[in-house]
């Protein structure tokens, strides 16, 4: 298990950089068994299997975050979403996309996220 935490840890760095490990800090130094976890078995695991390619894996994250309500990781996941060539157009083609299966509110909250995300990376 320790091979895969720190190759989910590998994985998850070169995914998401500096932006990435800021979002993760408070994590794994409060809470260092939740951080092994999603090391462990998401990254270290399942986001490195190749059934589908890495822009098809940031799509399904971002809608599933998205119509779970679940706003607080979506930075994150759009800095993956770029750093694996998708296009700012991409991303909001996914929200746009979205629209009438969870509503334009959500998508507005989304499409907010995007844009303090993209201010604090450029």
């Amino acid at each position: 298990m320790k091979e895969n935490i720190n190759s989910g840890f590998k994985h998850f760095s070169n995914l998401s950089g500096d932006y990435g490990a800021k979002a993760m800090a408070p994590v794994k130094e409060h809470f260092p068994e939740l951080a092994e976890f999603i090391m462990g078995n998401a990254y270290g695991d399942i986001f490195q299997r190749t059934t589908i390619g890495a822009d098809w894996k940031e799509i399904a994250v971002i809608s599933s975050l998205i119509t779970m309500g679940q706003f607080e990781q979506l930075g994150v996941h759009y800095v993956m979403a770029l750093r694996v060539g998708m296009t700012v157009d991409q991303i909001k083609g996914i929200l746009l996309h979205l629209v009438p299966c969870v509503g334009a509110p959500r998508i507005i909250s989304a499409f907010n996220v995007l844009l303090s995300t993209l201010d604090e990376i450029q």
